[in-house]
């Protein structure tokens, strides 16, 4: 039985996306080619002023939209809690459907975005994330494939309370190239091997959500 989260098919040698991907919601997000001022605040308040100095490899290319969680049952690292709470509340309190309960948690956001490793390798990157539910204080779920392949190489776990955990698969650590620069992190990210690949995968994220926000002296985004 192949794997959910395996998106390649060997038989049409394509990659088959989550059938949700084609009707999607549009997001408003003004993604452009300049660095984000609340980035360039960052930067300034790290000590770096010089533009050339504030490197971040991070090429955005498409808010591709939202969806509700019950369009995306099968994505990688769904908290196992909101499936066995959807069973339970569908069999015993409103004898529905398990989308009738995800309908009302958190929110997919689909973005593709661009890594440019430090050896000019372009990385061609797609990622799904959920902001989850405030009342089960959730952390960030989702997962990273490469555009062109299908292959999942990075995951987005709720790990604790409003606690995220972002982790690069050993298979695939190799492919990005580090610069080990300063990068500007927000939240209370966790990043299981401390990787400059998976701390950027973070701040994508946080282009995709805030592209002109305003960062306050407590490095949280307004």
């Amino acid at each position: 039985m192949t794997k959910k989260w395996i998106l390649y098919d060997k038989n049409d040698r394509q990659v088959t996306w989550p059938a949700c991907i084609k009707n999607l919601s549009p997001v408003k997000n003004t993604l452009g080619a300049e660095l984000p001022s609340w980035i360039r605040q960052a930067f300034n308040e790290e000590g770096i002023f010089n533009e050339e100095e504030m490197i971040v490899p991070i090429r955005p290319i498409s808010v591709l939209g939202k969806c509700s969680t019950a369009k995306y049952i099968n994505c990688p690292n769904m908290p196992k809690h909101h499936i066995e709470n959807a069973r339970n509340w569908a069999k015993y309190e409103h004898r529905g459907n398990l989308a009738q309960y995800l309908d009302r948690i958190g929110r997919y956001f689909w973005f593709d975005f661009d890594l440019i490793s430090s050896d000019g390798t372009l990385l061609k990157l797609r990622m799904v994330f959920n902001r989850g539910d405030a009342d089960c204080n959730d952390g960030m779920w989702g997962a990273v494939w490469r555009r062109n392949t299908g292959e999942l190489i990075a995951d987005i776990m709720s790990t604790g309370d409003m606690e995220t955990t972002i982790a690069v698969s050993k298979k695939y650590i190799d492919l990005y190239k580090p610069y080990n620069i300063w990068i500007p992190l927000f939240f209370n990210y966790k990043y299981a091997n401390n990787l400059e690949v998976e701390k950027l995968v973070g701040l994508a994220i946080k282009i995709c959500f805030y592209p002109e926000a305003e960062v306050n002296d407590t490095g949280f985004i307004l």
